[in-house]
């Protein structure tokens, strides 16, 4: 007999109930998914466009899916009513680097993995109750690369 998984539902963010009004719930994803790009992926795909990149067209063909968001750090994969969040390994966030900049993604097999268990939605964090320090109000400076696709703001 087989042992039935429950799978949790969370909140969509809100950068993707924007991009994908109907999606009502995300979950993590269990497996990766192995896709192929193909030539016509690539001619066909938009640069700056997290859902119309080569990746996400050749995943939304290949899946069957109604919508894919690929991110630089996480991609959706949407079916339904539901969101299945993967993590976006450094090998496709290079690759969609040199697509949104120069409209270059090259052709082959890649995939998307799912996020590790201290990362994954519900996971608790430990996080230090005094940071300690005499700085604790400094802001640090984070570098945001340009040319680069990023996901709408949920507001």
């Amino acid at each position: 007999m087989r042992k039935k998984v429950t799978v949790k539902k969370y909140r969509v963010p809100r950068s993707l109930r924007k991009m994908f009004p109907k999606v009502e719930y995300a979950v993590d994803a269990h497996a990766p998914v192995y896709v192929t790009v193909g030539d016509k992926d690539c001619k066909d795909a938009r640069k700056l466009n997290p859902s119309e990149c080569a990746l996400a067209r050749a995943t939304k063909r290949e899946l069957h899916a109604d919508g894919v968001i690929i991110g630089m750090s996480t991609s959706y994969i949407i079916k339904g009513k539901q969101a299945v969040r993967y993590d976006t390994p450094q090998s496709v966030a290079r690759e969609i680097v040199s697509f949104d900049r120069h409209g270059d993604f090259a052709t082959g097999d890649y995939h998307l993995t799912p996020k590790a268990p201290s990362i994954q939605f519900g996971a608790e964090r430990n996080r230090p109750s005094d940071s300690g320090g005499k700085n604790k109000n400094a802001r640090r400076k984070v570098h945001m690369s340009a040319r680069v696709r990023m996901l709408p703001k949920g507001r």
